[in-house]
């Protein structure tokens, strides 16, 4: 009987959040990001308290919950398919 791959599904779910974290930073950070274009840098610690809220934290940890159940469900009705047509 196969098992379920976790590392893969870890390591996929590690990738995923990291997309969102970035993506995060950049939609919250965007108008700080267009005045360092015209050369006025606002302060490190003013871009990470604008990217680091309580909402953003609790939105990371909801996604990366579901990415990861999604892929272990997804994995696991995979298996269960190649079960029944190997039967078959």
């Amino acid at each position: 009987m196969e098992k379920v791959n976790l590392q893969k599904i870890i390591i996929s779910t590690l990738l995923k959040v990291l997309l969102m974290i970035v993506v995060i930073i950049i939609l919250n950070s965007w108008p700080n990001i267009k005045q360092s274009f015209s050369g006025n840098i606002p302060p490190l610690n003013y871009w990470l308290d604008h990217s680091f809220k309580i909402s953003n934290i609790i939105l990371i940890l909801g996604f990366g919950g579901y990415f990861y159940y999604k892929d272990l469900t997804d994995q696991k009705q995979l298996m269960e398919k190649s079960k029944n047509t190997s039967q078959h």
